[in-house]
């Protein structure tokens, strides 16, 4: 597993000079393809900037930048992080990131529904090195503007398998449980969105609402360049599959991309 590196070395002399901390960046597109929201029926096809920049234990990023730029061995969270410990195999670390909320236009099913205003969302994330290979993890977030974002709390196990010195094969399995905010907000549907949405009104609870699972494969054609592709599957559970939004509980998802990476 990628692990934070070692301290420098401390002198005696106080006039010693300090090693500065490099700056390491990634960049490059990703395309990708999966369903228009979490149960919908309908597909949508992406091209995004893939990106992140690091100093210290301060990162920048999108989420794809920042496994990237760790060669796909350590999932970091997007946006504004930093890392508050990091021993032994465990790390634990807190980030910000705009959540970008949901609205009608996404797909027809959710016309005449109240939108998922964009919001601020603060994460605290742990995960622990049970070995070389296995990895867990945990990270609780909060919408922190309260525009109806709820809490969610997830869970995940990652394998890393070595193919070759460039490439990496990884496995992972997660489980999201949200509270009855986020619930309402994804998978609810309200008494007043009756006169626009022909939809039946939902008021779903507190609960787990997916589980995942998924493949990525990482090689670095040199120095710099990386390749990088994914294929996952996800299922509604619970509340959320009762709900009327949800049409096809499981959704594929498959996306490719190419990195340039800095001082790595």
């Amino acid at each position: 597993m990628s692990m934070a590196a070692a301290p420098e070395a401390r002198s005696d002399v106080a006039t010693a000079p300090v090693a500065a901390t490099t700056t390491h960046y990634v960049l490059g597109p990703i395309v990708g393809v999966g369903p228009d929201y979490a149960g919908g029926d309908g597909r949508s096809t992406s091209l995004r900037p893939a990106w992140a920049i690091e100093h210290g234990r301060f990162r920048l990023s999108t989420g794809r930048g920042s496994a990237l730029m760790g060669y796909g061995l350590a999932q970091r969270e997007e946006g504004a992080s930093a890392t508050l410990a990091a021993t032994d195999g465990f790390l634990l670390s807190a980030s910000l990131r705009l959540d970008n909320g949901r609205g009608g236009s996404d797909s027809p099913r959710l016309a005449g529904l109240p939108d998922i205003q964009r919001t601020l969302r603060g994460r605290l994330g742990a995960s622990y090195a049970l070995s070389r290979r296995w990895t867990v993890g945990a990270g609780v977030s909060q919408d922190l503007l309260d525009r109806g974002g709820g809490a969610q709390v997830s869970a995940n196990l990652g394998y890393t398998l070595p193919i070759t010195e460039q490439t990496r094969l990884v496995w992972g399995l997660g489980a999201g449980w949200g509270d009855g905010t986020y619930m309402r907000s994804h998978f609810g549907v309200p008494l007043s969105a009756a006169p626009l949405s022909p939809l039946p009104a939902y008021t779903p609870r507190a609960g787990f609402y997916s589980v995942d699972t998924g493949l990525e494969l990482m090689t670095a054609i040199n120095r710099h360049w990386v390749v990088w592709g994914a294929l996952g599957v996800s299922q509604v559970q619970g509340e959320a599959r009762r709900s009327p939004l949800t049409v096809q509980p499981i959704g594929y998802t498959a996306s490719v991309g190419l990195a340039y990476r800095c001082c790595k």
